[in-house]
């Protein structure tokens, strides 16, 4: 990109708008709300990270932003996946759209990029020359075109990042954890015109609680509908949430774990039975769901033994204070040695499973030595 025509941006975080010329790492949210507020967008944008949610928007929004007006079959768009070729990937940047005045360059998880690709040896000498061709064509691109870049991880010390964050837009699309998801829940409904109870967004951030990620794409479908079972009405309960997520894998885990913080014996039993009815190959995944709620609770029982409050709880655990003061009632219940010992007969459990050993009728009877031991 010629020092004349570069195309760069400023981001102002407090109006989330573009002006200028300089460009700066941004985080997706950020992003996105500069490019819904204003007309100017980057020529080079590089969207990294775990999150396809926050892609899939900046690929649309893009879209629509660089084809303002323009009939679809009048689009100039090339992709390119996995592998690029270079000569095609330089042709169609300074190639210049007769119909549109604007190409779109599209570039989906390159593997030249991919940070596994590092060997114990370091970067090959074939490589350290594809990531320099590569920067070089990326560093040069003409106002009429505009060049998106989606891809995983991507390892900050190659001198293409160094370069690249430099003239372009690097957007950090990470994904979410359930204790940082209320702010995403509360934009989620304003665009329905709607809000959340707070107890139907903390049941849903309790929901989530066992996910290493939310999956937002997934939670998206859902808040979409419940948009259209609540109707007219604008305030969402968690009578509403349990009825539209009902069936979420996250639900049945979250319902199996309330069932054994509350000692609802019978419908812990009742709901092992039906997980057990989809087959052997759940076990995994609900041994590693019961044991979740059972270290919970153990850290919850911990932190009320020494005496540390609700709020400090909540802070170190990373939960909804709501979840966590009904997890405090729950835990006056359970001994810790009782739930330390479950922990040891669950990872046992775990182990003895890859020889052969039992695995549902012994769950159930670790569950029910837990809950003789507890205190009414």
């Amino acid at each position: 990109m010629t020092a004349h025509n570069m195309s760069v941006i400023v981001i102002v975080i407090k109006g989330n708008i573009f002006k200028g010329v300089c460009i700066m790492v941004i985080n997706a949210d950020k992003f996105i709300s500069a490019l819904n507020s204003n007309e100017k967008i980057p020529n080079l944008t590089i969207a990294w990270g775990d999150e396809s949610y926050y892609k899939d928007i900046i690929m649309s929004t893009l879209t629509g932003k660089v084809f303002a007006g323009v009939p679809e079959q009048d689009r100039s768009i090339v992709t390119f996946e996995q592998e690029v070729n270079f000569s095609a990937l330089r042709e169609g940047i300074n190639t210049y759209p007769f119909f549109s005045g604007k190409n779109l360059i599209i570039i989906k998880e390159p593997e030249l990029l991919d940070k596994e690709k590092k060997t114990a040896e370091g970067i090959s000498d074939k490589r350290k020359n594809e990531l320099q061709e590569f920067t070089e064509i990326l560093s040069d691109v003409p106002e009429y075109t505009h060049v998106i870049c989606l891809c995983g991880k991507i390892d900050k010390r190659l001198v293409f990042y160094k370069t690249i964050s430099k003239i372009a837009a690097v957007v950090e699309c990470t994904s979410i954890k359930s204790y940082s998801l209320k702010p995403w829940l509360d934009e989620q409904a304003a665009s329905f015109g709607c809000r959340f109870e707070y107890q139907a967004a903390a049941l849903i951030m309790e929901y989530m609680s066992i996910a290493d990620s939310v999956p937002l794409l997934l939670l998206q479908g859902e808040i979409e509908k419940l948009a259209l079972y609540a109707g007219d009405r604008k305030i969402w309960t968690a009578q509403d949430v349990a009825e539209i997520f009902s069936q979420l894998p996250e639900v049945s885990g979250f319902a199996l774990g309330n069932a054994i913080s509350e000692r609802k014996i019978s419908k812990v039993l009742e709901l092992l039975a039906v997980e057990r009815k989809k087959g052997s190959g759940n076990f995994i995944p609900v041994l590693f769901r019961v044991g979740f709620e059972i270290r919970r609770l153990c850290k919850v029982r911990e932190l009320i033994d020494a005496g540390e409050r609700k709020d400090m709880i909540a802070a170190i655990l990373k939960m909804h204070p709501y979840a966590v003061q009904l997890m405090i009632a729950t835990c006056q219940h359970f001994p810790l040695q009782a739930l330390k010992h479950c922990l040891v007969q669950l990872a046992q459990i775990n182990m003895d499973m890859r020889k052969g050993g039992r695995q549902w009728a012994c769950l159930e009877e670790t569950l029910l030595e837990l809950f003789a031991a507890t205190v009414k």
